[in-house]
């Protein structure tokens, strides 16, 4: 098999640190060290993702990204012709026989865009699947269309999703890596670390039925939130507890990097982290319930005030678990056969 075709990856112009933009730029990565050529497409022009250290190769289409947010269906204050729009803007567009990589995210015409090329789909939240889709129409989409060669998914349950919603697409799943900036640590601090953008709701009706039942002094209760990796990785290192709020996952990688570092992790597994939630190291909540969650992190926090070292043992097994699992060799292996799966009939 050949590795002659040119590889765009399409990654959305978001500053801020979200793990699935990361992912694109590993594909990119991992393609390029074996052999293809691969690029990011971004839309602004010198725009790259800067919250994690990378040398990542980048092509700018802002012509692509104008028709993708034209056909996305969502509410625009201002609806301004595409036409117009293209008119101030670069025409040039990925070449005619190149693949192209699309996240999930960007709705049912993506195929429509670059009909000369052949798409792949990177799934990473089976739950956005058909987002901007209208409601109640058997709409046509991308995943069924003759130029489309595949799908990529990032855990089992995305997997058993779009294998049976599209029982034809040839659908591959693959293992993430971590960064090796999540590494474990035994040194801990009474600290419970969260992530405060997902279900906000959900974190302030726990932390306030825990500070109406308990003396927490002794304890600090850490916003994960606008950080860099490694600054993330320095409160998970630090933090007894994590908190997981995954909701709708297509794998939830906060609560993963919280156990690398030896965190014990509480909360929603999001469906996608089923295959990491495990009682042996961790304490998986039923969706919603509110009141177990908040016993159970009460239960922890006086397991350890009492005997710390049994909950730093469930930490170290946690840590052991993931690395073991979630690693970058295991990540470039399954890219490669993934890749290699997919473009079977083609390269």
């Amino acid at each position: 098999m050949g590795n002659k075709k040119l590889v765009y990856v399409v990654c959305p112009d978001r500053k801020g640190p979200i793990g699935g933009v990361k992912q694109l730029y590993r594909i990119v990565d991992i393609l390029n060290l074996n052999g293809f050529e691969a690029y990011i497409a971004h839309s602004k022009k010198d725009f790259r993702v800067t919250w994690f250290e990378n040398q990542t190769p980048i092509r700018y289409f802002p012509n692509l990204f104008a028709q993708l947010s034209f056909h996305k269906r969502k509410k625009r204050k201002i609806k301004i012709p595409l036409s117009i729009r293209q008119a101030f803007i670069n025409k040039r567009m990925p070449e005619a026989d190149s693949i192209i990589i699309f996240p999930e995210i960007y709705g049912p015409n993506i195929n429509l865009l670059v009909p000369d090329s052949k798409i792949v789909i990177f799934n990473q939240n089976c739950y956005y699947s058909f987002n901007n889709f209208k409601s109640l129409t058997n709409e046509k989409s991308a995943y069924t269309h003759p130029n489309t060669l595949g799908c990529i998914v990032v855990s089992d349950d995305s997997l058993n999703y779009l294998s049976y919603t599209f029982p034809t697409l040839k659908v591959s799943r693959i293992r993430l890596g971590l960064s090796k900036c999540f590494k474990y640590s035994g040194i801990k601090q009474k600290q419970i670390a969260f992530m405060p953008r997902k279900l906000a709701e959900d974190s302030s009706q726990i932390f306030h039925i825990l500070s109406n039942r308990l003396d927490l002094a002794d304890w600090k209760f850490i916003a994960i939130d606008k950080m860099d990796e490694s600054q993330v990785a320095d409160v998970l290192k630090d933090s007894a507890i994590f908190l997981s709020f995954n909701y709708r996952e297509g794998f939830g990688l906060p609560p993963v990097e919280a156990m690398a570092c030896g965190c014990y992790v509480i909360g929603y597994t999001g469906n996608g982290g089923k295959e990491y939630f495990n009682d042996d190291f961790s304490s998986p909540i039923e969706d919603g319930n509110i009141i177990a969650f908040a016993k159970e992190i009460e239960c922890v926090m006086n397991v350890y005030n009492s005997a710390p070292d049994q909950i730093l043992k469930k930490g170290k097994l946690a840590s052991n678990y993931v690395l073991g699992m979630y690693n970058t060799k295991h990540e470039m292996e399954d890219i490669m056969t993934s890749w290699k799966q997919i473009l079977d009939d083609v390269l």
